[in-house]
């Protein structure tokens, strides 16, 4: 977590894929609040190129040229990691989940995350992915809006 003035701690979000695609595509759901949030500078919310390059795939597969723009405006408010993937340990993270999402689990460590934010709970959520990505936990955009709305309760009853 980045240090605020007031001692306080900016909470680093690492969005997957599925996370950034649901935001281009709703812009009232949990994972638009999130990067609404980055917006606002209340959190620090982070993609990688990885992430960028399979959005931009799937909006160009899936929606209307229409939403090419939002994704553009989204990707402002995004701090964006282009560092290249560090192949040792995406081979450690390939023991533990599919190819394609073990190149998300290496970019959220290198990023230094806090918190993994996925939509994805069949793959992501298993014990073992959560075991190789301790400290960080892995989360869905609404239970990261229940613990960061729960923190700022908590602040502002000890201030």
């Amino acid at each position: 977590m980045k240090k605020l003035k007031n001692g306080s701690r900016k909470t680093r979000l690492f969005l997957d894929s599925s996370v950034l695609f649901s935001a281009v595509w709703s812009v009232t759901g949990g994972a638009a609040k999130i990067i609404s949030w980055a917006s606002e500078n209340k959190i620090i919310a982070v993609v990688s190129k990885n992430v960028i390059a399979e959005v931009e795939s799937n909006v160009g597969k899936k929606m209307a040229e229409i939403f090419w723009p939002r994704l553009e405006t989204l990707l402002l408010f995004l701090e964006i990691d282009r560092t290249t993937t560090d192949k040792q340990e995406f081979e450690k993270a390939k023991e533990v989940i599919i190819s394609k999402d073990a190149v998300i689990l290496v970019d959220a460590k290198r990023c230094k995350a806090d918190v993994l934010v996925t939509l994805d709970k069949k793959d992501m959520l298993q014990l073992k992915v959560r075991k190789f990505m301790h400290p960080i936990k892995i989360m869905t955009p609404g239970e990261v809006i229940k613990m960061l709305e729960f923190n700022n309760a908590q602040e502002e009853i000890n201030n």
